[in-house]
């Protein structure tokens, strides 16, 4: 399907819809179609419009070496459905339950179990554990009650980058992460999930 600029500016009519009903899937969803739209508007742009001897490719210089990904992982997750976690009691509700679906799937122990080997300096993400650590029957119960599995990238940052500059990086670059400290290392970590 060709699509015209006419579906990407109805695809943003949608995405305000989304934004002001606060349907978080609906959000995600407009968002990979704008990104689908302007790549094929781009692609046949480009194909109608540009010679490939035209075309110059330039390589990218920059490495960041104070970070890399040295993993990615797949966990599960508690999605948030409130906008500031600071405003009312949103966050002691929203703690009890993930707290209460831990325990009915079985899977508390091990959440805890993992947690407590890592320091959480800061982040924005709730409720998760690596998918790894958990049997199917604890996972299949956890689904049903509305977590979602997502990969997570691994971040390591060299000994010499401080934890502020570490928060910075994360802040800038990252929608949902969390910086933990391993407590046997003493390294900073980020994970990086990817929802």
């Amino acid at each position: 399907m060709n699509y015209t600029i006419e579906d990407l500016k109805e695809a943003v009519v949608r995405l305000e819809d989304a934004l002001v009903t606060h349907e978080t899937e609906d959000v995600d969803m407009c968002v990979r179609l704008i990104k689908n739209i302007s790549s094929q508007i781009k692609t046949d742009y480009w194909s109608d419009h540009v010679k490939e001897d035209e075309i110059v490719i330039q390589p990218v210089a920059h490495h960041n070496h104070d970070y890399k990904i040295i993993n990615t992982i797949e966990f599960l997750y508690k999605p948030m459905h409130f906008v500031d976690v600071y405003e009312g009691n949103e966050i002691e509700y929203f703690a009890k339950e993930r707290s209460e679906e831990l325990l009915e799937s079985g899977a508390m122990e091990k959440h805890n179990d993992f947690w407590s080997t890592h320091e959480i300096i800061y982040g924005n993400v709730y409720g998760s554990l690596p998918l790894e650590l958990l049997p199917p029957d604890n996972i299949s119960k956890l689904l049903r009650c509305g977590w979602k599995k997502a990969n997570v990238d691994i971040v390591e940052f060299l000994e010499t980058v401080a934890e502020e500059r570490i928060r910075e990086i994360a802040s800038y670059k990252y929608r949902h992460y969390i910086i933990i400290k391993e407590l046997e290392t003493g390294s900073y970590l980020l994970l990086r999930y990817n929802f």
